[in-house]
């Protein structure tokens, strides 16, 4: 008994002295990601909507869904009522989006395939199910799209973007991915490394993503890099200051860059162990509560707005799904609070005047320090 808790108590802290060194940025590759494509608009108007940028505005995207999750179309700014840290906010800006009535500005739609952190077989698998995606789908995709794979080399552009359904299968069938076995011998090592390519991609996506404007749907193919929960109490402030940063900074930035994550789990029947994540989905207020959990793959896709979609195997059923979100939306603007001393976590909650109808939106936000 007291070897194994000894051989515990050295892991964590072999983990915690490989995270000191990931978190100051040595000896990992930087990832090169692919930018999105300007969307198009027959409606300049609309268009610069979804490029303003402004220190004292927040602009977030809504989904409404009926009690059979099909999306809702035909409310108005009366039905909403948004709450920030629970106080009613006045609606800026409201624009409802409905891909059945123009003008529409189309969604750039990322696909993400995770061959860092997922078994070479289930990659497989999850090539041949978005395969399969693209062959029953008509020869215009509904969206521009991209395909890159995520690999110890970093990510490589496979596609893209393009609505052309051929070009991409033919770019997906010619595509070579470094795939590997993730394994017990990785150890506590591969895993602050596998996750340090992951959130070294989201920093990256964020930085690119944001030059472009209109809204990115980003599809992950991935059953999650690591959490690495088993850094516990083992976490000394310093590091908490660290995440809660990389907290801060991605949470901010998938909002300021209109980007909905997407977690897309590949395994045969789904992961169901991800779903300690729902452990973290409490927005991190203060340093002394940040944790790596919290900036888990599923977590950040939830407060993005996304979804995390459990269908087994099923990427075909799980893109569609995602895809669903861009068929009619809402995007509603509101001035942000002040910044101040510190930062401060200001969770968003949004309700729709409607009996059964589900919201589902960005989770909050974080002002700036003056």
């Amino acid at each position: 008994m007291r070897s194994s808790c000894h051989t515990k108590c050295i892991s964590a802290v072999a983990l915690l002295t490989v995270l000191a060194a990931v978190l100051n940025g040595r000896g990992f590759a930087q990832i090169i990601v692919p930018p999105a494509p300007p969307p198009t608009s027959t409606e300049p108007s609309a268009l610069s909507t979804d490029c303003a940028v402004s220190d004292d505005r927040i602009s977030i995207y809504v989904e409404v869904t009926d009690k059979s999750g099909h999306p809702v179309s035909g409310l108005e700014a009366r039905d909403f009522t948004l709450l920030d840290s629970n106080q009613p906010q006045q609606l800026i800006k409201f624009r409802a989006v409905d891909v059945n009535h123009p003008p529409f500005i189309p969604e750039h739609v990322l696909i993400l395939i995770d061959a860092v952190d997922t078994d070479y077989l289930v990659v497989a698998r999850a090539r041949d199910g978005l395969s399969d995606f693209f062959k029953q789908s008509g020869p215009k995709l509904a969206y521009p799209t991209s395909i890159a794979i995520l690999s110890n080399a970093g990510l490589k552009l496979e596609g893209g973007p393009t609505q052309d359904r051929d070009a991409l299968l033919s770019a997906l069938n010619n595509a070579k991915s470094a795939l590997r076995v993730i394994g017990p011998s990785a150890g506590v090592y591969g895993a602050a490394e596998r996750s340090e390519q992951s959130f070294n991609l989201i920093r990256d996506m964020i930085s690119t993503e944001a030059k472009q404007c209109g809204r990115k749907l980003v599809l992950m193919v991935s059953p999650g890099w690591p959490m690495l929960s088993e850094a516990g109490s083992y976490v000394d402030s310093k590091h908490r200051s660290w995440i809660f940063d990389d907290i801060v900074g991605i949470t901010n930035g998938m909002r300021e860059a209109s980007v909905s994550l997407y977690a897309l789990d590949p395994s045969s029947f789904g992961s169901r162990a991800s779903l300690s994540y729902e452990s973290y989905l409490k927005g991190v207020s203060k340093i002394t509560d940040a944790q790596y959990p919290d900036l888990a793959l599923q977590v950040l896709a939830e407060h993005s707005g996304g979804q995390v979609i459990l269908l087994g195997n099923d990427i075909e059923a799980e893109i569609k799904t995602a895809e669903a979100d861009a068929v009619a939306y809402y995007r509603l603007t509101f001035r942000a609070a002040p910044p101040g001393q510190s930062v401060q976590y200001h969770p968003i909650r949004v309700k729709v005047d409607k009996p059964c109808l589900k919201v589902r939106t960005t989770a909050g936000y974080y002002t700036q320090v003056k």
